[in-house]
């Protein structure tokens, strides 16, 4: 429903030619379509259809532009590509968490475009299902460690050349409350999901300078812009343990996640690094709930919920399409709940009240 909204109802595409066609198009054409529209109903359909279309353009048309400087502005105000920076089967790309979930997959696609992958991950190797490919490297790392992580990109300079591609997706997650969670638990979620990703840019992003040419991917999540405990209770036959269960230190992670690239972007744009590099891309992603290993122990009392689970192969390709495009993006993949990316902006009342529902 949310995609045939935004492709059909408040696409200006659609709208603008209908609105033209039924205001100032040919008579001949024009007439006869709303001879037969008045015949559904007895109390002025066309001007209050046509007073609904001019609606739907113009709102289609605000938010057509709206998503255009949007996008102009994650890409340092440039409107060409940098995509001519590029020679892809001489490109290196690091994707950490690659063993599984989406950094197997993107992997995977990124390899098939030919872009030879340096897959991190704290295994000792690959996955035994995970089919060969030579376009795949694998380095076992525990991007936790400053450490480890310099040790490995020395390797992958020694081994390779210089990376030009680095996807921050690692990550872990686990459903306790505040109270619930041990100080070893805490330290171990924001290494991961937080820590990590300033030890691989530190390592990798000198280089990509040097270059001339990077992309710098965030695997966040659509729990950037929420908190709390999101785990709801189902029902009076629900799990009695659920008041110690919790997602608040994830969404502390996934937060954290998204203000980092923030203030990357804004220290490339703004010579705080001293330098500046507009030719860095930098892209966010915040998928929902998505059918990998991280949620497969919580994906019964997601499904009791009715909330969507999305396809992995969906985030792995819009990251891999984006990297290809040579610009920089924040995508959200929220199985047509984009909306909650609004939340911090809504009265405390509303957001409130929605977490008191759902959460007791």
């Amino acid at each position: 429903m949310a995609a045939l909204i935004r492709n059909v109802v408040l696409n200006p595409l659609v709208t603008g030619p209908l609105l033209i066609l039924f205001t100032v198009g040919p008579q001949q054409v024009r007439e006869p379509i709303l001879e037969s529209l008045k015949s559904y109903s007895y109390y002025r359909p066309v001007e209050r259809g046509l007073l609904a279309l001019k609606w739907l353009f113009g709102l289609g048309l605000a938010g057509s532009v709206h998503g255009f400087l949007s996008e102009l502005g994650q890409n340092n105000f440039r409107l060409r590509s940098e995509k001519h920076r590029y020679d892809w089967p001489n490109e290196i790309a690091v994707v950490t968490g690659a063993a599984s979930g989406f950094g197997r997959l993107i992997s995977e696609g990124l390899a098939a475009k030919g872009i030879r992958v340096m897959a991190l991950d704290l295994h000792d190797s690959l996955p035994a299902d995970m089919p060969p490919n030579e376009k795949i490297n694998y380095y076992k790392c525990d991007i936790t460690s400053a450490e480890a992580v310099n040790a490995v990109a020395d390797a992958i300079r020694s081994d390779y050349g210089n990376p030009s591609i680095l996807v921050n997706n690692a990550g872990i997650a686990f459903d306790t409350s505040i109270m619930a969670t041990s100080p070893e638990k805490l330290r171990r979620i924001f290494d991961v999901n937080t820590l990590s990703h300033y030890f691989t840019v530190q390592a990798l992003l000198p280089s990509m300078v040097k270059q001339r040419k990077g992309h710098i991917v965030t695997m966040a999540s659509m729990a950037s812009f929420l908190s709390g405990p999101h785990q709801m209770k189902l029902g009076p036959h629900a799990d009695k343990t659920y008041r110690n269960r919790g997602m608040v230190h994830y969404c502390m992670t996934k937060s954290a996640a998204l203000t980092f690239h923030e203030g990357l972007a804004a220290e490339l744009r703004t010579n705080r690094l001293g330098f500046a590099a507009p030719e860095i891309k930098l892209t966010c992603v915040h998928p929902t709930w998505a059918a990998t290993p991280m949620i497969a122990p919580h994906r019964s009392n997601i499904d009791k919920t009715g909330m969507t689970v999305i396809d992995p192969q969906l985030v792995a390709d819009a990251v891999v399409n984006q990297i290809l495009s040579g610009r920089g993006r924040q995508i959200l993949l929220s199985g047509g709940m984009d909306f909650l990316s609004t939340m911090r902006a809504w009265p405390s009342w509303i957001t409130g009240g929605i977490g008191a529902v759902l959460c007791e």
